[in-house]
């Protein structure tokens, strides 16, 4: 009898313990996933910027975790200069957090805005929050990825369920972007906004991604860490 009691209160502490685990686990992600948005940046200065230079400015950080997915408003023609039609600021922020900093960002330029999804903080167009056309907002039901081995190539059937867009991607000359190994999943119930933060995540612990071009040449592009801009490149 001593040997059976001993026994249930084993098997009782063991499942007690895996079931308190569990939520212990799932606050520990909300709180890191939140957490992000108030990491300190020690320095953040930009001279005669535009919002895309800011952007590259927060990618490069190094900040741990960091998933930024950027679109941008699309030009007549890929050609065109998008620094002749933006806003341009000068900041110079210290020791401020990721929110305040992409808090400024917006307000530097009006035309953008910022939110949270998932892991990636997606900044894009004010006009197109309701604009049920907008090709990062349509809806998707469901979304089967076999064996793929980078994002570029899950854009593959993103095309085929949405024949009408134009959809193109920049080329792996600009960095590393693969999987470390093909990936098989299925995605549900989410915007193509969402899938694009979910295959760009899959990258790496820290990624971005950036939706850009003209009107009859629009393209994503992937890449592992932050992303350069021509002005951050020359710096």
């Amino acid at each position: 009898m001593i040997r059976v009691y001993v026994l249930f209160i084993t098997i009782v502490a063991c499942a007690v313990s895996i079931f308190a685990q569990i939520p212990r686990h799932n606050q520990a992600t909300r709180v890191n996933a939140k957490s992000l948005l108030d990491v300190k940046i020690g320095r953040f200065d930009i001279t005669d910027a535009i919002l895309r230079d800011g952007l590259s400015e927060l990618s490069l950080k190094n900040v741990d975790g960091l998933h930024l997915g950027f679109e941008e408003i699309i030009r007549n023609k890929t050609q065109d200069d998008p620094r002749h039609e933006s806003s341009h600021f000068t900041l110079h922020i210290q020791d401020k957090s990721v929110r305040e900093v992409l808090d400024e960002l917006c307000r530097s330029d009006a035309r953008y805005t910022w939110s949270e999804d998932g892991a990636t903080i997606n900044v894009y167009p004010r006009a197109t929050t309701a604009d049920s056309s907008y090709l990062l907002n349509l809806q998707i039901d469901k979304m089967v990825l076999t064996n793929i081995p980078d994002p570029n190539q899950a854009l593959t059937p993103l095309s085929k369920r949405f024949p009408e867009q134009q959809v193109g991607y920049a080329g792996p000359s600009l960095g590393n972007y693969t999987y470390t190994l093909p990936w098989t999943t299925v995605l549900e119930n989410l915007r193509v906004r969402q899938f694009i933060n979910r295959i760009a995540e899959h990258m790496g612990p820290q990624t971005s991604w950036v939706w850009q071009g003209g009107t009859h040449e629009r393209m994503f592009t992937f890449l592992k860490g932050g992303f350069h801009t021509v002005r951050s490149a020359k710096q």
